[in-house]
């Protein structure tokens, strides 16, 4: 889908638990200009480049944050805070992650910190920028394959035990645990 500034386009890998009113949001972009982000009233967001030059990052009231390997670290910042992106050279493909503040808390962790996540969480995602396995308790032999995203509901929340086969790709868990029953609709 195009950006609502015309500065790129996004796909969205899930948008949980409604598309049109969800509490969490996780994309892939490729941004090809700079340009301002669009606002996301209520929002904190996290970003890290994927491949390309990268991106400078000026958020209002924060310094400014160059973002230039896949090596960097995910950069959180708030949605409802003017931010202009700088294009760095070549088309950049990044990942978002995005949660509603009212409506739901966000834990994230690089997949290199661990193969697996023991969670209790209401949902629980795995983003890998390369082909791995998933699995639960039971073991691995689910295909994940490059650049997609993994994503267990647990409305129980009882306790479970994800995991990947490579901790050593590139990658993010992340949890999700929603807040209130219902979240403001994103436009």
């Amino acid at each position: 889908m195009p950006w609502r500034n015309g500065g790129g386009v996004t796909r969205e890998l899930l948008a949980w638990p409604d598309p049109r009113n969800w509490l969490l949001r996780v994309s892939v972009a490729d941004i090809g200009a700079s340009g301002p982000f669009s606002a996301f009233p209520g929002v904190d967001r996290w970003f890290a480049v994927l491949s390309g030059d990268g991106v400078r990052l000026d958020t209002a009231g924060a310094p400014p944050v160059d973002l230039t390997t896949a090596q960097d670290a995910l950069h959180a910042f708030r949605g409802d805070l003017a931010t202009h992106c700088t294009a760095l050279g070549a088309t950049t493909r990044d990942f978002n992650l995005m949660a509603q503040r009212a409506g739901a808390q966000l834990r994230q962790r690089p997949l290199g910190t661990g193969a697996q996540l023991v969670t209790n969480a209401v949902g629980a995602g795995l983003f890998v920028t390369r082909a791995t396995e998933v699995g639960d308790e039971d073991g691995l032999g689910t295909p994940l394959p490059a650049m997609a995203l993994a994503w267990w509901l647990n409305p129980r929340r009882e306790p479970r035990r994800l995991r990947a086969a490579d901790a050593g790709i590139r990658g993010w868990w992340f949890e999700v645990e929603t807040l209130a029953v219902t979240a403001a609709p994103v436009a």
